[in-house]
């Protein structure tokens, strides 16, 4: 006898792969995060912290491309609801962005007298900035949003 589904769960054939992308490339984050501050100087010459951008770049693209359908669809093909799921995460997008754009300037000026941290803060801005452009996908993709299809969405 297999167990079936509560009918509270939300079974879609397309979030199935999304959730681990997403927490994918939050861990990915975090540890170009740890190697852009560990690395012998500038993370982009690093070659784990160039494998890890390069893994992470990838991650993106597909899921980006899977988030599509609600992340890039014109708004005249949006209902209200997925309209307001679409500009929630894009304004939180947007709000990292700016807060990690200030963890580097506060970073760059405690640390102006030290060579060694102005180095490494390249690798540490990118690794940031990207992130920030990739949560919008990374919570289309933690909610279990199908691409094709805003239907699966949930507010919780």
């Amino acid at each position: 006898m297999t167990p079936q589904p509560s009918s509270d769960e939300t079974t879609s054939v397309g979030s199935g792969p999304l959730k681990p992308m997403a927490i994918g490339l939050c861990v990915l984050s975090a540890a170009m995060v740890v190697l852009s501050q560990i690395s012998d100087g500038n993370a982009f010459s690093d070659s784990w912290w160039l494998v890890a951008f390069v893994v992470w770049l990838m991650l993106w693209g597909l899921l980006r491309s899977m988030t599509r359908g609600l992340g890039e669809r014109p708004v005249a093909g949006l209902d209200e609801r997925e309209r307001g799921v679409r500009d929630r995460v894009a304004f939180i997008g947007y709000q990292c962005a700016v807060g990690a754009g200030m963890v580097v300037v506060l970073v760059m000026v405690a640390f102006q007298k030290e060579p060694d941290v102005i180095e490494r803060i390249p690798a540490l801005l990118a690794t940031l900035m990207l992130t920030s452009a990739a949560l919008p996908s990374i919570l289309l993709g933690l909610s279990g949003i199908d691409g094709e299809d805003g239907e699966s969405f949930r507010d919780e």
